[in-house]
């Protein structure tokens, strides 16, 4: 579901992991903070930037101000993190896939998935491990103010989930845990099926492949397909400096 602003501000564009449409031209002054809150994921803190490069939906990003000579402001730039030690950079999470020139929404507090390239465990701190990528710590890359709460091998069941056989879209209770590229396992989901989009309410879910037969039952979302894993981050403005070994 959207996440609610808990700040008020004029014009101020949707808040939410699913449905968030990016931005061609700045709806608000780059660098707007906004204070939001989710039934699931709790109150957190997000900036409104520009992409600067293409961005994977929930990648580790970095923020650089720059200054627009012909709007005479300053730019908030986001790009996907280096794989570089001893950035000292201040880092963000993406709410939706960005391509070059949109602007949206970056996650810099509370709880988040981070595209990783492993699950790192619960309660663990966490580091760079490639371009835009979360995983494991090591020297020099360490993910300062921000910590795994939960691992990439959490899943979600939704019990009594239906869709009829064909069907993209699977109607459940809730989709509370639930964001666009978890993994969907159950009778009648097809393989590798991810979530491509929830709607508002969080009862309709649309699927990114048609259902094989119809769906009566257990639906469960994991947070890994073994090549992309999404470990839960709590984050309090995190920046990358490294470790000192």
């Amino acid at each position: 579901m959207p996440f609610a602003a808990v700040d008020s501000v004029i014009g101020s564009p949707p808040i939410q992991f699913s449905g968030l449409v990016a931005d061609a031209a700045a709806r608000l002054q780059p660098g707007q903070l906004v204070t939001a809150s989710d039934n699931w994921w709790g109150t957190g803190e997000f900036i409104y930037a520009k992409a600067a490069g293409t961005i994977r939906a929930f990648g580790l990003c970095v923020l650089t101000p720059a200054f627009n000579s012909t709007t005479n402001t300053y730019d908030w730039n986001a790009t996907e993190v280096p794989n570089t030690a001893n950035l000292g950079r201040m880092l963000c999470v993406s709410a939706v896939a960005l391509t070059s020139g949109q602007f949206s929404w970056f996650q810099v507090t509370g709880l988040c998935p981070v595209n990783c390239q492993a699950s790192v465990a619960a309660d663990a701190t966490f580091g760079i491990a490639a371009a835009g990528q979360g995983g494991a710590n090591s020297a020099g890359k360490q993910i300062l103010n921000a910590r795994v709460v939960a691992a990439a091998t959490t899943t979600v069941a939704k019990t009594n989930s239906f869709a009829q056989s064909g069907s993209a879209v699977l109607t459940v209770s809730s989709a509370d845990g639930w964001f666009p590229g978890a993994f969907l396992s159950g009778t009648g989901i097809a393989a590798a099926t991810t979530v491509s989009s929830i709607d508002p309410s969080g009862r309709f879910v649309t699927l990114s492949a048609v259902t094989t037969a119809q769906v009566t039952g257990t639906v469960t979302a994991t947070y890994n397909n073994a090549a992309i894993f999404y470990n839960v981050a709590h984050l309090n403005r995190p920046f990358a400096q490294g470790a000192i070994t």
